[in-house]
């Protein structure tokens, strides 16, 4: 698919847009309607996800139902994974972390549903939400420790050292939403690339011998798997940057860079 000044777009399965007929070169606000498809896909997400959990939780009860008993398993589940990386500070972030979490599995989920492509297969996406991440470790940042405080770490240890330190500690700071971005938008628009070749390789199948072959199922099934492992990659990360921020890996020595280190190997 061609985009706006010839940019090529990924291979993609059709979306909404052209099971309607909508033409491709249509466009709103002047960009290509392509371009919109993420944008009405995270709105849907971030709606069916608040609607969700408050009807699940409208009306509390001791024993709970189905519904309840699903969130409170989440919510647990995310409070102990965020108690074992930041531990006291972990309250403060359970929700922002935790709906970071949700937010971004479904919408990696949301690709395999036909018509769809997930919001995080797209740059803008991704990053966008590397950005609201590095705004939120930079204020937690001075929250905690104060301006003065907080810009100190950067300038390293001796002091001496800080126009050696400072470059390569702004440098690394600032490519954290780079690289945030670009892995969870590498990923999925990798898997939604693979899931678009072999469903048009089915239609060729089907074409020629007549007979349909679901030959995606085992694509899909990798992209459950694939698309929960990005989810926590990302919030893990996001994890790491603001407990470095706020000093809650202190204890162990450094500033988070160690665990850093470690969750991007894994």
């Amino acid at each position: 698919m061609a985009g706006e000044g010839g940019l090529e777009l990924h291979f993609e399965v059709p979306s909404f847009f052209d099971l309607v007929g909508i033409p491709h070169d249509a466009r709103f606000l002047g960009l290509e309607l392509a371009y919109w498809m993420p944008f009405f896909m995270s709105l849907l997400v971030a709606g069916s996800l608040i609607w969700a959990v408050r009807k699940a939780t409208r009306k509390l009860t001791r024993v709970p139902n189905r519904a309840q008993g699903f969130v409170e398993l989440v919510v647990v589940g995310l409070r102990d994974f965020l108690y074992s990386l930041l531990g006291r500070h972990a309250d403060r972030y359970v929700p922002f972390l935790g709906s970071l979490f949700l937010y971004v599995l479904v919408c990696n989920y949301s690709g395999m549903v036909p018509g769809v492509h997930a919001p995080t297969s797209k740059y803008a996406t991704t990053v966008s939400l590397a950005l609201i991440v590095f705004g939120v470790t930079q204020y937690e940042g001075v929250r905690s420790h104060g301006v003065k405080g907080y810009l100190k770490h950067f300038m390293g240890e001796p002091i001496w050292l800080f126009p050696i330190m400072l470059p390569i500690h702004l440098m690394g700071e600032l490519s954290r939403p780079l690289s945030l971005s670009l892995r969870l938008f590498g990923n999925i628009m990798g898997e939604d690339t693979l899931i678009a070749v072999i469903v048009f390789l089915s239609v060729f199948v089907f074409s020629t011998i007549g007979v349909p072959l679901p030959m995606q199922f085992p694509a899909y099934l990798l992209s459950l798997l694939a698309g929960l492992i990005q989810a926590l990659v990302f919030t893990l990360l996001s994890s790491v940057y603001i407990g470095g921020a706020v000093g809650a890996f202190e204890e162990g020595g450094g500033h988070g860079h160690g665990e850093e280190a470690h969750a991007a190997h894994h």
